[in-house]
């Protein structure tokens, strides 16, 4: 039998590594479990209840909790309602809680006394908090949660988070994720301005 030329020899091999790959795939593959069930999600559960996500509370009422300020003092949260009240979840180390703190101060200056901004730190000690609100010039009152019965009654899972309050303890809408100046003072506009 004469040898091939080298070109065709290479392309002979590769066509019977090619078959031989795919035809043994095919029969190993065929040999699995026919029973088995590749679903990777049962349909009407969810697959990873521990996700932190955030409630939909826009028409609901601001819920009752002790909150602690920055000088820790305790305070009601029935303390914040009586105008319109703009509430930033926050902490030091989240990336775009850094990037919105900015523009929170910003329009906290351009808004008050007509409305009031409150931060509320999610998970920082006093210290840190305190540091960071004068690394980035905050200047409205920072609050927070020591029981988590606050974020918890709100289902707040994630940071940043913004709600929009009415004088009357009314949640009126949300912004999760960073907010951005048109976003916060369209809303502004929308809620809180006649």
């Amino acid at each position: 039998m004469p040898l091939l030329p080298p070109r065709q020899r290479n392309l002979l091999i590769a066509a019977v590594v090619l078959t031989v790959s795919v035809g043994g795939g095919w029969l190993w593959s065929s040999a699995s479990e026919p029973d088995l069930d590749a679903r990777l999600t049962t349909p009407g559960e969810v697959p990873y209840p521990t996700i932190a996500t955030n409630n939909a509370v826009a028409g609901t009422s601001l819920p009752q909790a002790s909150l602690l300020t920055l000088d820790n003092k305790t305070i009601d949260s029935s303390e914040l309602i009586g105008k319109p009240l703009i509430l930033n979840f926050w902490y030091s180390t989240c990336e775009p809680c850094r990037r919105e703190m900015p523009v929170l101060t910003a329009s906290a200056d351009a808004h008050s006394p007509l409305v009031r901004f409150v931060g509320i730190n999610m998970n920082d000690s006093i210290e840190t908090a305190t540091n960071f609100v004068e690394k980035y010039n905050v200047n409205y009152d920072i609050m927070f949660d020591p029981s988590g019965s606050f974020i918890g009654a709100l289902g707040i899972g994630t940071a940043p988070m913004t709600l929009f309050v009415d004088a009357q303890g009314i949640i009126v809408d949300q912004v999760a994720g960073e907010i951005t100046a048109d976003k916060l003072e369209s809303l502004i506009a929308k809620w809180f301005t006649q």
